[in-house]
């Protein structure tokens, strides 16, 4: 307030004097970032006229006697230099081609670039101006007449007594603050310090989560945005137009979460009837600020994994042709999500004040990371678990070393540090451990696409291509696993699992409209004919554990050595039971330390413990009941102590990634408020809109519920919140020991 004094009083003297006038022309400055989240008047300089709306549909300027009338405007921040200014009844100051209208929904005619203005008057600069330029059109407001007017580019000179505009600091409850959500909680002054680190970082590590979903499967699988410029109601809203009328598109819930292929209410924000809640698979459970509540818990360090399947998003596309976003490909689908983590990063800078002031960073390297957690703000990793990496399918002739020099380093530049060489699929580097039950048999059905010769789906019409014929591929080549291994149990009899759960498919896919007939005939009729004949698996019935058979293939042990020579992390989950044993010989000569298993989808045995935890990777526990993670915690950490002094222990969200998060102890009751494990931030009740989550109840129905979780497991287990707590100096050190190995291979 005592700066915008200062300014105010030079304006006031040039044109006190007369001065403004015979200025120099003007010039755009900086954007004004310091703006954001603030409570201002829009006034002309050095006068008592100020920005006032008349009725429902406009704004005009005030004469110096109506000034108690004028409009006070929260802004909002859409972006870097950019805001919506939303006035105390909730609307929006916005600009309706060259007119200066009042909206009552934001979008981009609600959209403001601002900027301070440069004037020099006999060589000094002139403090305290701003400029406002209408983002959908490039309008600039004016002062012309003793009123304000919008002209369109270009302007062949900028006049300050025209352009130049003040923002008045006015109190904060003088303004309608935008919607948002509310992290419930009370910070301590004390908790932007930086950390203490002579003996560590403090904090906890997410090994694996999904925060780019929104835009994996060609954006149309998952509802909302974890952000979005134009605000919440805007990032949570209704999912109708993805999921149908009543959730009956929703292809992707139906099989794999609570929905049952019964469809959902489809509401959002503010009331959310069914979403988010903590087995769905299509809905946002990851939004910014919930993330930012799991950070005051003391999130510290985060992995991201980019992900996707070609055929679901193939299907997806054709269902959802208007949602649909890019295309197919590895690369587009990699490339899309990490964009959109950054783009996330700016949004949550623009909401701090500018570049760099948001708790949410991008770390390049374990350097990177450090110091970002040293300042208290979270370090988030880049990863990819895309299910046929480089597009390398088992049959791929072009995966050979110097196509994956190229991708390997393509990815590296992108910022992804952590890789998965298998998902869901075999490919050409080895072999998927295979899954269980109905989710596991729609992997099952894709990854035989993912070795066939289906490019895309479209391609099964037509004639040139694969409508006359046989699509070649193979389904998993399962064994009885090995005496002692646990395998896989529940692989489903894929004929069973195509006379049964496929017909919800087609049944769901009809409904589409326009397309939908003929979508389902593509399905019915030649798609499931090329897919015989199918296995049913009867020898693995009644519970006998499956193994894949695929090794790792001598590409796979080539790019894991490149992975390593690159201080990349390795991704071991997901590996067939012999790909692993390869794997883990190949990492055994090159000594290489840099590799996790961040979900816990490998053979956990403790011989394959043991072999992990002497190099030095990590493994993470599942974030289910307390209990169940206090106890996978002190184990993990009692058995990498015997090599290793820094034993700490994260866990593996796998938030938004197609995976249920935790429900909490059915004898323990969360007491509000209670207090975070660093003593700074107190947690109240969680609410977003006009929803309150009860975590007793519901466990971790979206991320923010994290912080519930942390104090659930502190009343279980102190000790294993103590571990937890160490769990990002744990990951930081394993990849600082992969970096120098790196450098010596």
């Amino acid at each position: 307030m005592l700066i915008m004094q200062k300014c105010r009083c030079v304006l006031f003297f040039l044109l006190s004097w007369g001065i403004m006038s015979a200025c120099q022309p003007a010039q755009d400055g900086p954007p004004a970032y310091e703006l954001a989240q603030g409570c201002y008047a829009i006034q002309k300089p050095l006068s008592e006229q100020r920005l006032g709306a008349t009725g429902r549909s406009g704004y005009r300027l005030l004469a110096e006697a109506e000034r108690e009338q004028a409009s006070a405007f929260f802004l909002k921040p859409t972006g870097l230099g950019r805001f919506l200014l939303s006035d105390a009844e909730g609307a929006l100051l916005g600009a309706d081609q060259l007119n200066l209208r009042r909206l009552w929904h934001a979008d981009a005619k609600a959209e403001w670039i601002i900027r301070k203005l440069e004037i020099v008057h006999d060589g000094q600069a002139v403090n305290g101006a701003y400029t406002m330029i209408a983002a959908s059109n490039e309008a600039r407001l004016l002062m012309r007449d003793g009123s304000f007017v919008l002209q369109a580019p270009p302007i062949a000179s900028l006049k300050p007594e025209e352009t130049a505009l003040e923002f008045v600091a006015l109190e904060p409850s003088a303004c309608r603050a935008f919607p948002e959500a509310d992290l419930n909680a009370e910070v301590s002054p004390e908790f932007d310090q930086p950390q203490d680190t002579a003996n560590g970082v403090f904090g906890f590590v997410d090994y694996h989560t999904h925060l780019a979903f929104p835009k994996a499967l060609g954006a149309a699988a998952m509802s909302g945005h974890i952000f979005h410029p134009y605000g919440i109601t805007e990032a949570l809203g209704e999912c109708s137009q993805l999921h149908g009328k009543n959730g009956e598109w929703d292809l992707l819930e139906g099989q794999t979460s609570s929905g049952n292929g019964s469809g959902h209410a489809v509401q959002g924000y503010p009331d959310f009837p069914y979403w988010p809640n903590r087995t769905t698979t299509t809905h946002i459970q990851a939004y910014y600020r919930w993330i930012e509540r799991a950070y005051l818990a003391g999130l510290r360090l985060m992995v991201t994994n980019t992900t996707g399947n070609p055929t679901f998003c193939q299907l997806l596309q054709i269902l959802h042709p208007k949602a649909a976003e890019g295309d197919c490909r590895s690369d587009a689908e990699v490339g899309q999500q990490v964009r959109y983590i950054h783009e996330l990063q700016n949004y949550i800078d623009a909401q701090e004040g500018g570049p760099g002031q948001g708790w949410f960073r991008v770390v390049n390297s374990s350097r990177e990371a450090r110091e970002v957690i040293a300042n208290n703000k979270l370090a988030v990793v880049l990863g990819s678990e895309y299910g046929t990496l480089f597009d390398c399918t088992e049959s791929s002739g072009q995966c050979d070393e110097a196509y994956v020099d190229r991708k390997l380093d393509e990815l590296y530049q992108m910022g992804v540090r952590s890789v998965f060489p298998i998902h869901r699929f075999d490919n050409a580097f080895g072999g998927t451990k295979p899954a269980g039950g109905t989710s596991g048999a729609w992997m099952h059905l894709t990854s035989k696409l993912s070795t066939s010769q289906v490019e895309h789906l479209g391609d099964l019409l037509n004639p040139a291509k694969l409508l006359f014929k046989p699509i070649g591929g193979h389904y998993w080549e399962l064994e009885k696993c090995p005496e002692g291994v646990h395998g896989t149990q529940g692989v489903l009899s894929m004929k069973k699992f195509i006379e049964e759960d496929f017909s919800f498919l087609i049944d769901t896919v009809k409904k589409v409209p326009v397309i939908g007939e003929f979508a389902a005939k593509l399905l019915g009729w030649v798609f499931i004919d090329k897919l015989k004949p199918l296995p049913e698996y009867s020898e693995f019935a009644g519970g006998v554990p499956a193994c894949n058979k695929r090794p790792l293939q001598n590409i796979g042990r080539y790019l894991i050595q490149r992975l390593a020579e690159k201080g990349m992390i390795l991704e071991i989950d997901h590996m067939a039971y012999p790909t692993l044993l390869d794997t883990l010989a190949t990492l055994e000569e090159l000594n290489y330390p840099g590799f996790v298993s961040s979900h816990g989808w490998i053979e956990n045995r403790p011989d394959i413990r043991e072999r992990m935890f002497r190099l030095g990777g990590l493994m993470a526990s599942s974030n289910g009941r307390p209990r169940d993670a206090a106890q996978a915690i002190h184990q993990y950490s009692r058995e990498r102590g015997v090599f290793f002094p820094q034993s700490g222990v994260g866990i593996g969200s796998d938030i938004q990634g197609v995976s249920s998060q935790a429900m909490g102890e059915d004898d323990i009751t969360i007491t509000y408020p209670f207090t975070s494990v660093d003593g700074k931030v107190q947690f109240l009740q969680p609410q977003t809109g006009n929803r309150i989550f009860h975590y007793d109840r519901e466990g971790v129905a979206h991320y923010g519920l994290l912080a519930e979780w942390v104090e659930e497991l502190r009343q279980v287990d102190a000790q294993a919140v103590h571990s937890l707590m160490q769990s990002a100096e744990a990951y930081l050190q394993m990849w600082e020991a992969a970096e120098e190995r790196a450098a010596a291979l």
